[in-house]
């Protein structure tokens, strides 16, 4: 490829991979752990867990200044920043539940309610991208 990446994106996919990379040295980490005998499976599943968390939390939280597509108008650039902007909020919330469920419910309470906690960040966000989608429509039709 020849064509050079816009800086901002070259940030957002470095920030991708160093999250990966520290996700997996923190679980290869938890699996020396478990290997040596100090901390069991349990732990090592609730470990993971809570890294994962915190690294979708820390991505979320940088959603609205991630690079998107060039908008068509001001008024699309206002709508696509205050959908990335929900959507950031709802979803780094989501993921901070997600950690400090797995470290401190019980396990079966904190699988599933940390997957409705993500579902609903989810439900959130579509439903503000749809809400106001529908007030964009409805200002251009007067």
């Amino acid at each position: 490829m020849s064509e050079k990446l816009h800086p901002r994106v070259r940030q957002d996919i470095l920030l991708g991979l160093k999250l990966g990379a520290i996700m997996i040295g923190a679980s290869l980490l938890l699996a020396l752990a478990r290997r040596q005998g100090w901390i069991d499976a349990a732990l090592v599943m609730r470990g993971y867990n809570v890294i994962l968390g915190l690294a979708m939390a820390a991505y979320c939280n940088l959603i609205p200044k991630m690079y998107g597509p060039p908008p068509r108008s001001l008024h699309h650039a206002t709508l696509a920043q205050a959908v990335r902007r929900v959507s950031s909020w709802a979803m780094t919330l989501a993921f901070l539940a997600w950690a400090a469920l797995w470290a401190f419910a019980p396990q079966e309470f904190a699988r599933i309610a940390s997957m409705t906690a993500v579902g609903a960040s989810i439900v959130v966000s579509l439903g503000y991208t749809v809400w106001k989608s529908a007030a964009c429509r409805a200002s251009r039709g007067h």
